[in-house]
């Protein structure tokens, strides 16, 4: 048996994570860290994997016991929970915008209408059909551009805060074939209503650090690097107009 395999035997002591020795080198002096083979950015490691099922392994034997009453504060928490929710209704341009959720969804449809009684209200998002079978899902920034025609949102299935750009056509509901992967989830309109600014992530660091310009109708590929460097946040909305 390796070092890093375990089995419910052994689990009457936590797993110990074995020491490897990797000199890192940084401004001409160098640090051992033992623990560096557990660096798993593409989460496939074996051994990586095998070490964290085994704590989970032991984590879950420890709270043998209290797992009944686990779930009977779980369960009372949910019931403590409306059901029904909706938020105010907000107006941003010529439309008012608010979110519901019903029964025993997990997640919000989002809508907007004409009016602050939402009596003509329209379905702009439905979260719970984008989170579909993913077992994470978070909806990130919503933007409408500045026609009110279009719509970009921002999804992380992943849990690692990067984020999937997708367009939406609000009145056929047409989902546009543009994709913009690994950016921080916000996204600026230009006022041409075809171009939006956006921020790509380090996937090592998880940081953002680039600007991109993006043009509807092409791919990420051709995207234009407009800004490289320490980033605020939230980006400025930008005007093209003359």
């Amino acid at each position: 048996m390796s070092s890093n395999s375990y089995s419910l035997s052994l689990l009457a002591h936590p797993p110990v994570a074995k020491k490897q020795p990797h000199p890192l080198t940084t401004h001409q002096l160098t640090r051992t860290d033992n623990y560096y083979w557990m660096r798993d950015d593409e989460r496939e490691n074996k051994d990586v994997l095998a070490h964290l099922n085994a704590e989970n392994d032991y984590c879950d034997e420890q709270l043998a016991d209290i797992k009944p009453l686990r779930e009977q504060l779980f369960n009372e928490l949910k019931d403590r929970i409306v059901k029904d929710d909706n938020t105010v209704p907000v107006k941003d341009g010529q439309y008012w915008y608010h979110s519901e959720v019903r029964g025993d969804d997990e997640y919000a449809r989002h809508y907007r209408s004409s009016s602050i009684e939402a009596r003509d209200k329209h379905l702009l998002l439905d979260v719970n059909q984008l989170a579909g079978d993913y077992e994470f899902y978070e909806l990130g920034e919503v933007a409408i551009s500045p026609d009110e025609q279009l719509l970009a949102y921002s999804e992380d299935t992943e849990g690692r805060r990067i984020y999937t750009v997708r367009f939406k056509n609000i009145a056929s509901g047409e989902m546009f074939s543009d994709v913009l992967e690994n950016t921080e989830g916000q996204v600026v309109w230009a006022n041409d209503n075809k171009t939006v600014f956006y921020v790509k992530k380090d996937l090592q660091t998880l940081l953002g650090f680039q600007v991109y310009r993006h043009v509807l109708g092409t791919p990420q590929a051709d995207d234009v690097l407009v800004y490289e460097g320490c980033l605020m946040p939230i980006i400025q909305k930008v005007d093209l107009a003359p």
